[in-house]
């Protein structure tokens, strides 16, 4: 448990020093301001996830993969963020492509903005894999991705979807739900 402690000390922190700068409230261009911030948080979002044992020890992968779908806003950021560290006694490894077909096997999957016209079919297609997705764009979480971040006055915050991290078959620490707004799936329109 002294990992978790650590690692909830980490992002809290990470989430007051936000808080103290100017973080944009819309993203500007390749620099959206809060990149390196959002680089961390995917990082740190992992430590407080827990997969099934058997999405663990499919094929006993030694790798943690971390993949970026679409425009991808972090660059170097985020290699600077995962490559050479572990992970549930994984190694972190980044997959970027512009298709879920050029990806292979992903843990956690960040959605960029370009592929927001995508979004439903992707989420869809992924329902009741193993994987965590991410994304900034608007009302992510209420289409049934797991955790959105949001721009807000002056610090990125996040919304986690708890209905669709179930769905995942994945256990999201209590201590990260407290941080984050919780949204669950809207419900399910009869037929006229």
């Amino acid at each position: 448990m002294r990992r978790g402690g650590v690692c909830l000390g980490v992002l809290f922190t990470l989430m007051l020093s936000m808080g103290q700068q100017a973080v944009p409230t819309q993203k500007s261009g390749a620099d959206a301001g809060g990149n390196e911030e959002q680089s961390q948080y995917l990082r740190s979002f992992v430590e407080f996830v827990n997969w099934p044992v058997s999405s663990q020890s499919q094929g006993v992968r030694a790798t943690m993969n971390f993949c970026v779908l679409g425009n991808d806003p972090y660059g170097k950021l985020l290699d600077d963020a995962v490559l050479g560290h572990s992970f549930w006694n994984r190694r972190g490894v980044i997959v970027r492509g512009r298709t879920l077909g050029d990806l292979g096997v992903c843990d956690v999957l960040f959605i960029g903005s370009s592929e927001e016209k995508h979004e439903s079919r992707i989420l869809k297609k992924l329902r009741n894999q193993n994987v965590l997705t991410i994304s900034d764009t608007s009302d992510f979480a209420e289409h049934g991705g797991i955790i959105q971040l949001v721009w807000q006055k002056d610090h990125i915050g996040f919304v986690i979807n708890v209905d669709a991290a179930n769905r995942a078959g994945l256990k999201i620490n209590a201590s990260l739900l407290a941080l984050a707004q919780i949204v669950h799936d809207p419900p399910e329109k009869s037929a006229p």
